[in-house]
């Protein structure tokens, strides 16, 4: 389950993600991995035949018109590449989006001007919205697997702000 912890380091109660998420309008959910999976989520990297395989035991969900999977892993020759561009706060013109199957990360997000480091894990998802400040982090065993859904034709195209990892 998703925990939030305050720049002071402080753990948020149910209650203050709740108020976070009305206000800034996050959505974080609980949504078990079905264990049909279990096969693909159990390798360490994946081809695109194989991604292409485990996004179809995936039912597609119509109100968003496309989704891909990001597979991170120390294996993969690009991984610091790819997770020190997720570490540059961002910002996009479409929600984020993500479903984490494996692994994991922390979202920090700007909130009312603070900083707050929203962990996530296997079954959460969350919806970060269009124009909220952010960036996403590895854990320090450096792999996720995570089904990225888009909000709008535009892609996950990042608006960098050039805020200070």
């Amino acid at each position: 389950m998703a925990t939030l912890i305050f720049e002071d380091g402080r753990q948020a109660t149910a209650d203050e993600i709740a108020a976070l998420a009305k206000t800034h309008r996050i959505k974080v959910e609980h949504r078990p991995v079905p264990a049909t999976l279990a096969p693909w989520l159990a390798r360490d990297l994946l081809d695109d035949a194989t991604i292409a395989q485990l996004l179809n035991e995936i039912a597609k969900d119509d109100r968003y018109p496309s989704r891909d999977l990001i597979v991170l892993h120390p294996d993969r020759p690009d991984n610091e590449q790819l997770a020190s561009k997720f570490e540059n706060w961002h910002r996009h013109p479409g929600d984020e989006i993500r479903h984490i199957l494996d692994g994991g990360g922390v979202f920090g997000v700007i909130v009312d001007g603070k900083r707050a480091d929203l962990h996530v894990g296997p079954g959460d998802f969350i919806v970060v919205p269009a124009g909220l400040e952010h960036n996403f982090r590895l854990t320090s065993e450096r792999r996720l697997k995570a089904l990225r859904y888009l909000s709008g034709s535009y892609g996950w195209l990042a608006e960098f702000t050039g805020r200070a990892a």
